[in-house]
């Protein structure tokens, strides 16, 4: 069944006319009405409709913490009277949503703030392509037509000239009464196929240069189709992240707004470089950091401040729970070597360390700082800061990027220490005092001495004393020689008891130019079995602690001069019973 279709009545339009300007007559009223009604929503809408503009920001600063950064940026904008919104685009992703912080300057009022994933519509038009490529493609095709028909035409002649000589060659038979007649058809022919191949020869040259100038003019078109797929054609889209600050003025105003964020993927970790170029000179050492960060967006030439805050660690104060009294137990793990203590509920670990009758010495070394060469150091109630002057660029790329930050140097008192009973070298350390002032983090450490690499460390200020270490490695040119006296290891027998005497003769050389303090370590035994008893009989001027048995002997040796130290003990022990003596 069709459906009916109205018919257009051109006398509508001015029936409709009519009865409008009849309804003014006669209700001008409501017609007014009507009209002021619409301009006042009409300007409603207008006032209140939000207007978006997007800005161009900078990252002026950024504070890198041990777990994460702070991220500053900056932005100046001019805005219409109502309200607006201001969109800061391309924004990390790993921003932390809470932490997002505006402050501007201007005649605004700050409304609102939130972060937004922003993704844009995907457009497949591509970009229009200047006429004057479009001209040049044009005169390529035309030219690449032409050059198809005149191949083609090329083509027809090679297949005429082909059935001529064809045609010459199966027709060589002669038969001629005449000899005269014979040798005109033999020159005719001979005339005849040469002419044919010389056309040939020629049509053949035109097809090849034809051939040249088409593969020519395909390869600059397409080029010129290269060159249009990357310049001009739609690339893909990807989603965005923009922080929206919604403000509103009451006029048209400029202003500057502040935005700073706290982003994830990015941290710095210390590093330390300890020089020393002389026994007789301070040690410079060189506070420096390796900056890494992949938050997903590039920091150029901004201002780094490096702090020892930890944003992402719990601020809430920890609350001590219940401690409820039990009976002691302990055993043993066997596999770890950990004695294991259990109190109640609570789990008590305690890590087997071994003795050592060495000198206490420690290893894990740490350079000192105080004043700020490539930086100055804040140092606030919760945490450190190190501003750096010298604006650096550390791109999104998850590597790590060395900034130097402090470099000092501090008065070191340089020891030469001896162990001739495990090592027959000289070991030159320096000791530093007065680094637990410049709040030095646990780090790693190159050790340099007299401009070769010695050597690596850790540096642990929390386990430290009031003084550091530095080993800067071996020194040949100190000698010293350790001997048994032979004629002094004499035997006593004393009923079912052995009396052993040893004397031993130590005599170190000092082969350099210049004085040296040396401190040189021996030991004796130390008891361990109440059935063998040792005695010291005579040390010298030795400092000798019996708890461990080590012997220490301090003194300044002059240049090109040597010294002589002895010490002997006795072991009396069960005669019948072999003593280890090592």
């Amino acid at each position: 069944m069709k459906r009916a279709t109205k018919k257009y009545d051109p006398n509508r339009k001015h029936l409709l006319a009519n009865s409008i300007i009849h309804l003014i007559n006669i209700r001008p009223g409501i017609i007014k009405k009507l009209f002021v009604l619409t301009v006042l929503i009409t300007l409603i809408n207008t006032s209140f409709a939000i207007k978006e503009t997007l800005v161009k920001s900078k990252i002026k600063n950024v504070t890198i913490f041990l777990n994460g950064a702070q991220v500053f940026r900056k932005a100046n904008f001019n805005i219409k009277k109502g309200v607006t919104d201001i969109v800061f685009d391309s924004i990390s992703s790993n921003i932390n949503a809470n932490s997002i912080q505006v402050k501007g300057k201007g005649k605004y009022i700050i409304l609102d703030t939130k972060y937004k994933y922003y993704q844009p519509a995907t457009s497949t038009t591509p970009k229009n392509i200047p006429k004057i490529v479009l001209a040049r493609m044009l005169l390529i095709t035309d030219s690449l037509d032409f050059i198809a028909f005149d191949l083609e035409e090329v083509k027809f002649k090679k297949e005429v000239l082909e059935l001529e000589k064809q045609f010459l060659i199966s027709n060589k038979s002669m038969k001629s009464d005449s000899l005269a007649l014979l040798k005109d058809a033999m020159s005719f022919l001979r005339a005849k196929y040469n002419d044919i191949n010389a056309t040939l020869i020629k049509v053949r040259k035109q097809e090849y240069h034809l051939n040249k100038t088409k593969v020519n003019l395909q390869t600059r078109l397409n080029k010129i189709n290269t060159d249009n797929a990357k310049k001009y054609v739609s690339k893909p889209t990807y989603p965005r992240y923009q922080i929206i600050v919604t403000v509103s003025s009451e006029e048209a105003t400029k202003g500057i707004m502040n935005v700073n964020y706290l982003v994830n993927g990015a941290s710095w970790s210390p590093k330390y470089d300890i020089r020393a170029t002389g026994i007789n000179e301070p040690i410079e050492l060189t506070y420096k950091a390796n900056v890494y960060q992949n938050s997903g967006e590039d920091w150029n030439n901004v201002k780094l401040t490096l702090s020892t805050n930890n944003p992402n660690k719990s601020k809430v104060k920890p609350i001590l729970p219940v401690w409820y009294l039990n009976y002691y137990t302990q055993h043993y793990k066997k596999d770890r070597g950990l004695k294991v203590a259990l109190m109640g509920n609570v789990q008590l670990s305690y890590e087997k360390v071994a003795e050592s009758n060495l000198l206490d010495m420690d290893e894990s070394l740490e350079p000192a700082l105080t004043s700020a060469y490539y930086a100055t150091m804040n140092e606030n109630l919760t945490n450190i800061e190190f501003n750096l002057s010298i604006p650096y660029t550390i791109p999104s790329d998850g590597q790590n990027h060395l900034v130097a930050i402090k470099n000092e140097k501090l008065d070191a008192k340089y020891q030469y220490y001896m162990v001739p009973k495990l090592d027959k070298d000289a070991f030159l350390v320096a000791s530093i005092r007065g680094f637990e002032d410049l709040s030095l983090l646990p780090a790693q450490a190159n050790i340099y001495f007299e401009g070769t690499f010695i050597g690596e460390t850790m540096i642990n200020p929390d386990v430290m004393g009031d003084s550091l270490a530095v080993t800067l490695g071996r020194d040949e040119r100190i000698s010293i020689r350790r001997k048994l006296i032979k004629e002094d290891k004499k035997e006593k027998f004393l009923g079912n008891k052995q009396m052993k005497y040893f004397t031993y003769e130590l005599e170190v050389k000092n082969h350099r130019a210049n004085s040296v303090d040396i401190i040189i370590e021996d030991q004796i035994p130390v008891l361990n079995n109440e059935n063998i008893k040792v005695g010291l009989l005579s040390f010298g001027k030795a400092n000798y602690t019996e708890k461990t048995g080590l012997l220490i002997w301090k003194f300044t040796l002059a240049a090109k001069q040597n010294k002589k130290m002895s010490f002997k003990y006795s072991v009396e022990h069960e005669k019948n019973k072999p003593l280890a003596l090592r």
